[in-house]
């Protein structure tokens, strides 16, 4: 069973969506949910795999240079990179109606595909979770579970110690 998305996180999603800027307790406040609450579900969509990345949107209307040589940072919108000839305000205008367009699509019940992180097979039902430091990793099963814990056992260990701050030389 995929993983279905609530009104918290489709709530926290459509505030990201208006400013990836915001922290996690701007998001709190204007969404009435607890900020643990919010930075817990935020990194569970992120380990899902569901949120890749926050992108900047640019207003290239700001921008005073009219030359159209500038060097954009991330390519937002591969069909407005190949049409040519198009001004920056319709390409604002097109990245706009794209992100309320997503915004419209971003629902209460919108299931999301889990991949188990072990043997990359689909998760059905309710996945096995294994937790260490602040990262989650998801898995169809317990042996899956329990054999990636031991694949990587090293790693999780270092990762702990230096989540807990403590010093691998103690």
């Amino acid at each position: 069973m995929p993983l279905s998305l609530d009104e918290i996180d489709v709530s926290i999603i459509r505030s990201l969506l208006e400013d990836g800027r915001k922290s996690f307790r701007k998001i709190s406040r204007e969404t009435r949910i607890t900020t643990p609450t919010v930075k817990s579900r935020y990194e569970r969509l992120v380990n899902i795999g569901f949120i890749k990345g926050i992108l900047p949107i640019f207003d290239f209307d700001k921008v005073e240079s009219k030359e159209k040589n500038f060097i954009q940072l991330q390519d937002l919108d591969e069909n407005v990179k190949r049409k040519k000839n198009i001004g920056y305000k319709t390409q604002n205008k097109i990245l706009k109606k794209e992100i309320g367009e997503i915004q419209k699509k971003i629902e209460s019940g919108l299931t999301i595909s889990v991949t188990c992180d072990f043997c990359d097979g689909p998760v059905y039902g309710k996945p096995k979770i294994l937790k260490f430091a602040d990262i989650e990793r998801f898995f169809c099963c317990i042996s899956c579970k329990s054999g990636y814990a031991e694949k990587y056992r090293g790693r999780i260990e270092s990762i702990k110690r230096k989540y807990d701050g403590i010093s691998e030389i103690d």
